[in-house]
């Protein structure tokens, strides 16, 4: 049985990964507000300031 190995990736690579990653969670939250606007929802959005 092989162990596997965590090789770290050069920073170019894992960033690009991070910044898709954003992208990706962006787009997502840009859709869940849509949704919650059309079916009339109130939108609540923490603030980290009053924690």
């Amino acid at each position: 049985m092989k162990k596997e190995t965590n090789k770290p990736q050069p920073v170019e690579e894992s960033e690009a990964a991070l910044r898709a990653e954003n992208e990706r969670l962006r787009m997502e939250n840009a859709y869940l507000k849509k949704l919650q606007a059309l079916r009339g929802e109130a939108i609540f959005v923490p603030c980290s300031r009053f924690i």
